[in-house]
């Protein structure tokens, strides 16, 4: 990033948001055994604050259910805004961490008219999970503003059902499609694991845990002298 000696270590999933059958057409029974192909609505697309680097709207197609059980099913998390994809998020995150490396930042998503619209409703159009170190945060790496991205941050982007069931709320009720796992060279819940003998305490119960979380992701490293500024051992976690 920024700092020459500072790397970040992404890994990018597509997420499907079980939220897309909102823009389904909307179909009876009778309907539904006639027809073998749904009925698609075309929606734009649009970023919730069009950044000047991208095309802010596109014509997204959602490809009809499989089977009629699959269409049930998504009934339950009907929306009224369209889904981003995740091809679309993640250019935006590269483009805002592009004008992070520039020092060229956006002006635009922090005013008061901002901050009202958000008060409606959020859309997020990535999840990043991340480190709580405070050199990284995803908001300023990626240049992204208000209401953008779904930020959940812990040591060593450790795993717990806060974690999971924060993910799972962003996918299922607010329709985001990408989730980004974001570490770090010179994470110190990384080198804590490293440095931390099996069957000892780091000190803390509570980061004890987290260790235990992540020392089962660096096995493969287990009898290897630590890479440079632990980039190895922060991409297999």
């Amino acid at each position: 990033m920024s700092h020459k000696n500072q790397k970040l270590i992404l890994s990018i999933f597509a997420v499907l948001a079980l939220s897309s059958c909102g823009l389904f057409s909307k179909r009876n029974a009778a309907e539904q055994s006639k027809k073998q192909t749904a009925v698609v609505e075309h929606k734009k697309v649009v970023s919730p604050t069009p950044e000047p680097t991208t095309v802010a709207s596109a014509e997204l197609s959602i490809p009809p259910p499989e089977t009629e059980k699959l269409a049930v099913e998504k009934k339950h998390y009907e929306v009224s805004t369209p889904v981003i994809p995740a091809e679309t998020s993640l250019r935006w995150l590269k483009n805002g961490n592009t004008r992070f490396m520039k020092k060229n930042f956006r002006s635009d998503g922090r005013t008061q008219k901002d901050r009202e619209r958000l008060a409606k409703g959020q859309h997020p159009h990535a999840i990043v999970l991340a480190c709580s170190d405070s050199r990284v945060p995803p908001e300023i790496v990626f240049d992204q503003t208000l209401g953008e991205i779904f930020v959940i941050r812990v040591l060593g982007e450790a795993l717990d059902a806060t974690v999971i069931a924060s993910i799972e709320y962003a996918v299922e009720h607010l329709h985001t499609g990408l989730l980004v796992v974001m570490g770090h060279s010179q994470c110190g819940a990384i080198q804590a694991t490293v440095k931390t003998p099996e069957g000892t305490s780091a000190g803390s119960e509570y980061v004890d845990k987290v260790i235990s979380d992540i020392r089962p992701r660096l096995a493969s490293m287990k009898s290897e002298p630590a890479s440079l500024n632990l980039e190895v051992e922060s991409t297999l976690n």
